[in-house]
């Protein structure tokens, strides 16, 4: 379904902030807090992940602006989950978790944000960038595992309000913004690793793409090193150049998992991050998602972020990496 394009705007630029997710983790003692990403100023509105049910400060929440925190209070209708309760919630694949979400809308002062900021690639992605510029057609090609497949993303579940995965999420804002017509294939597999995507590095080029964009990882860190991650991405990016020579490359680094997804290796994140680096220059870009994530995480809990509990972003990561590969084609 159409999204409103202001929640698409990049947060780190922006003293609006649009439906932050939230989750409610109860306390041993009963209470339940949780971190905003700035203190607001005025205008703090709470209501259902689902955008269903809106709740109203003093009967179901209450905030502390100088610690940017949201307390929910005791008869309260906002949700709340326990610890036993989410690993049952990240089991279930249903959307369980997004319904003990809510999300949070307020202003806050400018420049509060000190941590990852990308810049617009258009030296690295010449050509994608001019298309955009003279709203010519661009084709674009997601290639990934059940992240870029679109995973808890709403409108994945079939649940309100039926947003998109982040793919479908730059497609219609790139072409929203610049009038350029766009084509977007996605052909994300859920489990796939880097391997698979070299295996399907033929099909990718049969699209005609004039952009990959190129994210794995999450599956890999169970068993990959960053050595043998970086080879199987650079040979991807070798087959479809080899026949579309003028593919130009995004390369997103994964999001971190929570604590909980015990077949990862989390220390293979921040290497698969600083791989990909090094395969971008002309005609790829770096989308990282992981040192954004990383700041993220020192504010906000890994329960606010993920859809799944495990793995997955929720609506609110799902437009977190729209916003970062938005800022990378389109500034």
């Amino acid at each position: 379904m159409p999204i409103d394009p202001s929640m698409l705007e990049a947060f780190w630029t922006s003293t609006t902030m649009r439906g932050e997710s939230l989750m409610f983790l109860e306390a041993p003692d009963g209470r339940a807090t949780a971190s905003l990403l700035f203190p607001p100023t005025r205008g703090l509105s709470l209501t259902s992940a689902t955008g269903q049910e809106a709740f109203e400060e003093g009967r179901d929440y209450a905030v502390d602006p100088a610690a940017g925190n949201v307390r929910r209070l005791q008869g309260s209708r906002v949700p709340v989950t326990t610890r036993a309760e989410l690993s049952r919630l990240a089991a279930a694949e249903d959307d369980g978790f997004h319904r003990r979400q809510v999300a949070a809308t307020y202003e806050h002062a400018a420049g509060l944000w000190t941590g990852q900021v990308p810049a617009r690639s258009g030296a690295q992605l010449a050509r994608t960038s001019e298309r955009l510029r003279t709203s010519e057609p661009l084709t674009i090609c997601l290639t990934g595992d059940s992240i870029s497949e679109g995973y808890n993303a709403s409108g994945f579940m079939g649940a309100p309000p039926f947003q998109p995965g982040y793919g479908e999420l730059v497609a219609g804002a790139l072409e929203r913004a610049t009038g350029s017509p766009i084509t977007l294939h996605n052909l994300a597999v859920a489990g796939w690793t880097a391997d698979h995507g070299l295996a399907d590095a033929e099909r990718v080029a049969r699209t005609a793409p004039d952009l990959v964009i190129v994210a794995y990882g999450m599956n890999d860190a169970g068993y990959a090193d960053a050595a043998d991650f970086a080879a199987n991405i650079g040979a991807l990016m070798h087959e479809i150049r080899s026949s579309r020579p003028q593919a130009e490359f995004v390369l997103v680094s994964p999001m971190l998992p929570s604590r909980e997804c015990g077949f990862v290796v989390m220390a293979r994140f921040p290497a698969y991050r600083d791989a990909l680096a090094r395969l971008c220059g002309q005609g790829a870009a770096l989308a990282d998602m992981t040192t954004l994530w990383t700041d993220l995480l020192a504010r906000k809990s890994d329960f606010d972020l993920t859809g799944n509990g495990l793995n997955h972003p929720n609506d609110f990561g799902h437009r977190l990496y729209a916003q970062m590969i938005l800022a990378l084609l389109a500034g």
